[in-house]
């Protein structure tokens, strides 16, 4: 019974710390995950541009980041993506999430820090209830055959991307 109540309260603990942006900036957590990467189409950020659908990526190995522009983590995390989309872009594919935000903000934010891939507007969170997300940012790999890998809670620096990237997609094609 108390483990029960001290794995809720921890649980609760830890997603009430994920969404509130200065204090999700220590925590990162790292989950193997299996089963299809549920689907998404969104309209992207920037309006007259094509739709981000995960199927447009179909039979390509797949970075998907959810950020959001009032996301502190994010906000630093969003330079490294756009370096690892500019080393990895020709063999893995990049798409973000923008979640629950201001399309004026978002389009900010991606011109301010690079961000060249697409990237989906989502205002109402429904791409990360359908993917189980507890906090921001988060980074999710999707192998090329559209089986989920893993999934990265908490900021990213260019180093764990690179290395997340070479384990999970390119083994020693990149060595």
């Amino acid at each position: 019974m108390w483990t029960v109540v001290a794995v809720a309260g921890a649980a609760v603990a830890v997603a009430t710390l994920a969404f509130q942006p200065d204090a999700a900036d220590e925590l990162a957590l790292t989950v193997t995950l299996d089963g299809p990467a549920p689907p998404f189409d969104l309209e992207n950020v920037r309006p007259g541009q094509p739709r981000v659908s995960l199927a447009d990526v179909v039979d390509r190995p797949t970075v998907v980041n959810v950020w959001a522009s009032w996301c502190t983590p994010c906000r630093r995390e969003m330079p490294a993506l756009a370096a690892a989309h500019r080393q990895f872009g020709d063999r893995v594919a990049f798409l973000g999430v923008n979640h629950q935000d201001t399309r004026d903000l978002a389009i900010e934010l991606l011109d301010e820090t690079g961000v060249a891939y697409p990237s989906g507007y989502d205002p109402d969170g429904s791409v990360a209830r359908d993917y189980g997300l507890f906090g921001m940012p988060t980074t999710i790999f999707i192998a090329a055959d559209g089986e989920l890998l893993e999934r990265r809670t908490g900021e990213l620096t260019l180093p764990e991307m690179q290395s997340t990237i070479t384990r999970l997609f390119l083994g020693a094609e990149a060595r």
